[in-house]
């Protein structure tokens, strides 16, 4: 305004089985540098940076999911294995998964999808792999490529000596029926890469697959071996380390099936022969094991190469072996093993550092647990693992983060995905500038078998992740509700006058803004209602999604420029048009614009002829204790008493009994209860008082705020609104309703206490009439002809406000607005600092702990500056707080549904339970709950109702 304004497992088709997994995996962009995932400690390179979001369009991203009332993903922060979102409190998130879930083609994000599916060309290959997996389909006896691997120069490919049949196919796994005599030969898609194993029925078959070669061609990447049987391979032109190879290992069934815990194990030999093009892996299982008649069937041998920067391991007392290529993460002691324990390095997402962090929360799937009885486990802050990393050379184990008794895996709890709190390390993790963060799982009791777990590791389709949410420096751009308070407020500032008229100004704005905004977000579907229209759900005539923030401007515009004429808001409504975000189509702004436009003209027609026309003055009168001029003027706005309210029924609907019962003047004056009112204030009211402390009168100015160019007592309060929803979180959605409410609240106050001041019989005079004049007839009273109140203008001159005392609008306004606010917030138990535009208090703040304690503090403050009685702010307070209640139980009701209707998939639990609570929190529906959409799945369904 111008300021004149675990893995899957495949049962096996025959008898028994002996299965021989190969697991390949490359870079993420083969195109570019390759590096190494973490291996020697010495040599342990950072992993790629994150390229952080531009700033513009994280702002857009915050500024729609705040309108909306959902989360927005920052598209230009993506990386492989990291997204961020905007929240509609404000805050972002980030999940940092410890493999990648996404990979580019052709300059697009493509989702991981390992499905199999049959190519055009006869070859097998997964839906969406971000290495480019192909797999063999029917060959002849040649053989050939069995899995190739990468693109752009840097490719690897495992073939297979002799004809393989046309696979069949499911979900991720393509089984090679009969291979070798006896023997199928199985290809599981993973994350980034591949397995492969061989499945044979028998010793005979077994025998036969002791001893196996496999060629593999390369293209860019050169193979070593290791003393301890591991793989190094290396980018031959620079020498760096590009990719691994653990130390294969075989183990057999156990007592419980197919790749189950407890199994018997032993070491396999792995030998790499270098010839033109690539290498030979020549795989020796240890032929006494498997003729052993205590192994049981099937056997596994695992010598898993792979590449990338993803890494985790666990290590296991009594073993040298590297695990960090499995699919297992396991914790606690495994019959007739040793103790185990889990390292998980997490790439550090820059947004992080350095940032208030909310909540935190590491998301592991569970996959194996030897029974269903919660055995406890806990989450440590550990050194970097790497694939050095043995039981004898652990990083340390600094400090524990958090124990959980959680248990799945077994097959009465079957696998699925859960969630621990770890928010605690993650915001010392902020403080520091560590490029990779790691966690550390171990069992409480590690002498426990009952106690042993397995979860995915990074190579599965189930990676752990880390979800966290964290506080954003202060936004350029407020929320458009709050923005249009500011604007409404200096209104008030510059328009001056009665609160009558100021109060249902800011009923009339924003109950047009939250029509506005409940339109928009209807038209999303019924479901994203923001609860019952006040008078109109407007609809857009274009078909457009109508923008929020566009609705909400335009039915602020539309409703001021209207209230004040001759002021010009064009600097405002550009000013907020400005910080809409580009994204938002010209159909879509202009759908918002209409739909605001309409919310605006239904509210001011509703309030025309309303009874708020000005009409003569209130002269007064010069009978004892009726009210009289004081200096200030006539009595102002008499007429508000018979406004058309705006949530009750009717002006008296909440009329008090009169001060202390009394309805006429001729019993109230005589009282006792009017000369101790009348003393109570002489003593603590005066200019000169000596019996009111320094805080007092620190409080009762800091409360007054009754001149011209302040933001009068309805701006005061709307301004602790402002603060009391930022501290709550509250999304420019949940805005709408709370200030609607609030200014509700505040405008019928303003209808109530001018009703009981200008129509009933006692239109009581101020203290200053009362204490001067001598007159009432009361024996207990004592004129005092100096005495003057507290309340002084900028010149230092005092005065009392222009209407009768009973009862403070001051007063009724607090109630109202306290009673609103407990409501919205759902407790009286709030803290929150503030402070005051009058100019004989700038500078003073209060604090307060309870809403109540400060509309107490508001009523009583007007004793203490001496412009009313001590009952003029007790039955304010209640008069107030009734009107609010009416309208808080009749306006603007949450949506409601007969039955759990569902609303919304998210991501996890946490996730889930956080936007039900807003959506109860901002009385946008009842109730809610979140359910699990499948066990091994960590998306749940959020229902309402």
């Amino acid at each position: 305004m111008h300021r004149s304004t675990g893995r899957s497992r495949e049962p096996a088709r025959r008898g028994r089985a002996l299965a021989l997994p190969l697991a390949l995996v490359l870079l993420a962009e083969t195109a570019v540098a390759l590096s190494f995932a973490p291996g020697a400690a010495a040599s342990e390179p950072s992993p790629r940076a994150v390229k952080p979001a531009a700033p513009q369009e994280e702002v857009n991203a915050r500024l729609t999911a705040q309108a909306q009332g959902r989360r927005i993903e920052v598209v230009g922060a993506r990386t492989e294995s990291t997204t961020s979102w905007a929240n509609p409190d404000g805050t972002m998130s980030v999940e940092s998964f410890a493999g990648p879930v996404r990979f580019k083609e052709n300059g697009r994000w493509v989702r991981v999808d390992l499905t199999l599916v049959k190519n055009a060309d006869g070859s097998v290959g997964p839906k969406a792999h971000p290495r480019g997996l192909r797999l063999a389909g029917r060959t002849g006896d040649s053989g050939g490529d069995l899995a190739v691997l990468g693109r752009g120069g840097k490719e690897l490919a495992l073939g297979w000596k002799g004809a393989l049949p046309q696979p069949r196919l499911k979900g991720a796994k393509a089984t090679y029926d009969d291979v070798l005599p006896g023997t199928d030969l199985i290809v599981e898609a993973t994350r980034t890469g591949f397995e492969q194993y061989l499945v044979v029925e028998d010793r005979k078959a077994a025998e036969r697959a002791a001893d196996l070669t496999l060629p593999v061609r390369t293209e860019g990447i050169t193979a070593r071996q290791g003393a301890d049987e591991t793989l190094a391979l290396t980018d031959p032109r620079t020498g760096e380390r590009v990719g691994r190879g653990s130390t294969p290992y075989m183990w057999d069934a156990g007592a419980g099936g197919e790749n189950a815990p407890g199994a018997r194990a032993a070491r396999v030999d792995l030998g790499v022969t270098e010839r033109a093009g690539g290498f030979d892996l020549r795989v020796r299982a240890d032929r006494s094991f498997l003729a052993d008649k205590a192994t049981r069937y099937p056997v596994t041998i695992d010598p898993a190469v792979y590449f990338g920067t993803d890494f985790d391991t666990y290590v296991r007392n009594g073993d040298t072996a590297d695990f960090s290529a499995g699919a297992d993460l396991r914790v606690g002691r495994e019959w007739q093993k040793g103790e185990a324990r889990s390292f998980i390095n997490f790439p550090r997402h820059s947004s992080v550092t350095g940032q208030d962090v909310l909540n935190a929360e590491l998301n592991l799937f569970a996959t194996w647990a030897d029974n269903c009885t919660p055995h406890s486990w806990e989450i440590w802050d550990t050194g970097t693992a790497s694939s050095a990393t043995r039981w004898g050379n652990q990083p340390s184990w600094r400090s524990k983060v958090t124990s959980s008794t959680q248990t799945h895996g077994h097959t009465d709890c079957g696998p699925r995905w859960i969630s621990e709190d770890i928010t605690s390390l993650v915001k010392q993790w902020s403080k520091t500038t560590n490029t990779v963060d790691t966690v550390g799982l171990r069992a409480t009791d590690e002498n426990d078998v009952n106690a042993f777990k397995i979860f995915a590791s990074a190579q599965t389709s189930t990676a752990p992740s880390i979800l966290v949410t964290y506080e954003t420096p202060a936004d350029p751009v407020k929320d458009h509700v709050v923005y249009w308070n500011d604007v409404l407020q200096e209104t008030f500032r510059q328009v001056g006058g009665a609160p009558g008229p100021l109060a249902r100004a800011g009923a009339m704005m924003h109950g047009a803004i939250y029509d506005a905004a409940n339109s928009a977000r209807c038209a999303e579907g019924a479901l994203t209602c923001l609860g019952d229209p006040y008078l109109v759900k407007a609809t857009a005539s274009n078909g457009a999604l109508p923008d929020v923030n566009s609705a909400i401007d335009h039915a602020a515009f539309e409703v001021l420029r209207s209230l004040h004429p001759t002021l010009n808001f064009d600097d405002e409504i550009a000013a907020a048009r400005s910080t809409i975000p580009a994204a938002v189509t010209a159909s879509q702004r202009a759908a918002g614009t209409e739909v605001g436009q309409k919310a605006a003209a239904a509210m001011i027609a509703a309030r025309q002829d309303d009874g708020s026309a000005p009409v003569a003055p209130y002269t007064g009168s010069t009978q004892p204790g009726h009210w009289r001029p004081t200096g200030s003027g006539n009595g102002a706005t008499p007429q508000w008493g018979l406004v058309k309210p705006f949530g009750m029924a009717s002006s008296t609907q909440f009329r008090s009994a009169g001060p202390a019962g009394h309805t006429q003047m001729s019993t109230l004056l005589p009282s006792q209860a009017y000369a101790d009112q009348v003393n109570d204030v002489k003593g603590l009211g005066g200019a000169e008082s000596t019996e009111r402390t320094a805080d007092q009168t620190k409080a009762a100015l800091f409360w007054a705020n009754d001149l011209d160019m302040t933001y009068k007592p309805p701006g005061q309060l709307f301004e602790h609104t402002q603060i009391l929803s930022r501290q709550h979180g509250t999304t420019t959605a949940g805005n709408a309703k709370l200030f609607a409410l609030t200014s509700f609240a505040m405008a019928d106050a303003a209808i109530v206490a001018w009703d009981q001041k200008y129509r009933t019989d006692i239109d009581l005079w101020r203290p200053e009439s009362a204490i001067r004049l001598d007159g009432d007839g009361n024996a207990n009273t004592t004129a005092d002809a100096n005495w003057q109140p507290l309340s002084q203008d900028r010149n230092g001159q005092h005065f009392s406000p222009p209407f009768p005392a009973y009862i403070s609008g001051h007063a009724t306004f607090a109630g109202a607005w306290s009673k609103a606010t407990q409501a919205w917030f759902g407790t009286d138990q709030v803290t929150w600092t503030a402070t005051t535009e009058d100019p004989n208090a700038l500078g003073v703040t209060r604090t307060f702990t309870t809403i109540s304690e400060a509309a107490t503090e508001n009523a009583v403050g007007r004793v203490w500056l001496g412009v009313h009685y001590r009952w003029d702010g007790t039955d304010g307070v209640t008069a107030g707080g009734d009107a609010a209640a009416h309208a808080v139980a009749n306006r603007l009701k949450p949506n409601t549904a007969a039955d759990w209707t569902a609303y919304e998939t998210l991501r996890n639990l946490a996730g889930c339970q956080e936007v039900g609570k807003r959506l109860v929190a901002e009385h946008r529906w009842n109730s809610y709950r979140c359910t699990q959409v499948q066990a091994q799945a960590p998306e749940h369904t959020l229902s309402v109702k």
